[in-house]
């Protein structure tokens, strides 16, 4: 039987011949077809990929509400503890000045890294024993799981007791402390914040606890930078105030002693207490606060610019409900 044999040609299985196209010719159509797509991607037209998720940690409060009728019988346990979780529909959320949606809004009972960073210098007005019965307040107090460093601060920051939640270890710290030299507050906190809290990244509640009246002589790192560089990590700062040495004498490149650690604390979400109050219920109050009344917000900034300096809003119409949050995003410096 006689075959025909096809005559050989350039052309694709299934192409037709008025449309052969040489090999060459096909793999620039490829690649001109795979810059395209990927110019689009990177132009910001995905909307969905592009979007950057900003978590947010607060403080939320319940007090009791007065107008609300007492029940004439004991209710359920579990149903009291219920009603105490804030619902993320009770809220609203305004980052610079637009309105977010609020993607998740739920409580945070992970465990803390607390770093109790304490003014060592010379003229600081408390003496050794009192700053010493700060860190051996947090023995009795910490929950499971929290660990408790403690570092001494001067012309440079020096660590008195390493993480630990080792009652002993942090109720022995009278003897390793110092007064000597000048406060460099700013350093210090950049020293934390770098070698310490950082490296804890996987701890969503990493926390500094300052221990002084807020002077900083000198710092080669300035207030705001250092500011924004603990608003940026989402980490959150409490002080335990003393009596101000400078009795509100202004500064040149700082804000006033005072001053400074009010702005750290508003800044960052925390509070601020006084050493001559109760130091033990001041410490009680930090850690259970973080135990029981962190919460971490997610949402997705939408119609702002990411690059400026922006203040937060959270709300709610719900009168039994305190709120407490870092007062605004810092800049992102290009």
């Amino acid at each position: 039987m006689k075959t025909t044999e096809a005559p050989v040609t350039n052309s694709f299985v299934g192409v037709s011949p008025s449309l052969h196209l040489s090999v060459p010719l096909c793999l620039a159509l490829l690649w001109l077809l795979i810059f395209t797509v990927n110019t689009q991607a990177q132009s910001g037209r995905n909307p969905v990929s592009g979007r950057r998720t900003t978590v947010l940690h607060v403080l939320a409060q319940r007090t009791e509400d007065p107008n609300k009728p007492k029940p004439l019988l004991a209710g359920s346990g579990n149903q009291e503890e219920q009603d105490k979780i804030v619902q993320r529909n009770a809220l609203e959320l305004f980052d610079g000045g637009v309105q977010q949606k609020i993607e998740a809004f739920s409580p945070d009972p992970t465990p803390a890294r607390i770093v109790v960073l304490m003014d060592n210098s010379l003229t600081l007005q408390a003496d050794v024993a009192k700053l010493a019965s700060v860190p051996a307040a947090f023995a009795p107090e910490i929950y499971e799981g929290d660990k408790v460093m403690v570092i001494g601060y001067d012309l440079k920051p020096e660590i008195i007791t390493d993480f630990t939640d080792v009652p002993k270890d942090l109720q022995n710290t009278k003897e390793l402390l110092r007064k000597t030299d000048q406060p460099h507050l700013f350093d210090a906190l950049n020293v934390v914040m770098e070698d310490v809290l950082r490296p804890e990244v996987g701890f969503s509640k990493r926390v500094v606890v300052i221990v002084g009246d807020g002077l900083d002589r000198d710092s080669k790192i300035k207030f705001d930078e250092i500011l924004a560089k603990l608003q940026n990590e989402n980490i959150t700062v409490y002080a335990i105030q003393v009596r101000d040495r400078t009795r509100g004498a202004l500064r040149k490149d700082a804000p006033k002693a005072g001053d400074a650690l009010r702005l750290l604390a508003d800044g960052t979400g925390g509070k601020i207490f006084k050493i001559e109050d109760d130091v033990k219920q001041s410490v009680k109050e930090i850690c259970d606060e973080l135990r029981n009344e962190r919460y971490q917000l997610t949402y997705f900034p939408d119609g702002i610019n990411a690059i400026n300096k922006r203040l937060l809003l959270l709300t709610t119409t719900d009168a039994t409900l305190k709120l407490r949050y870092k007062g605004w995003h810092p800049p992102v410096k290009q």
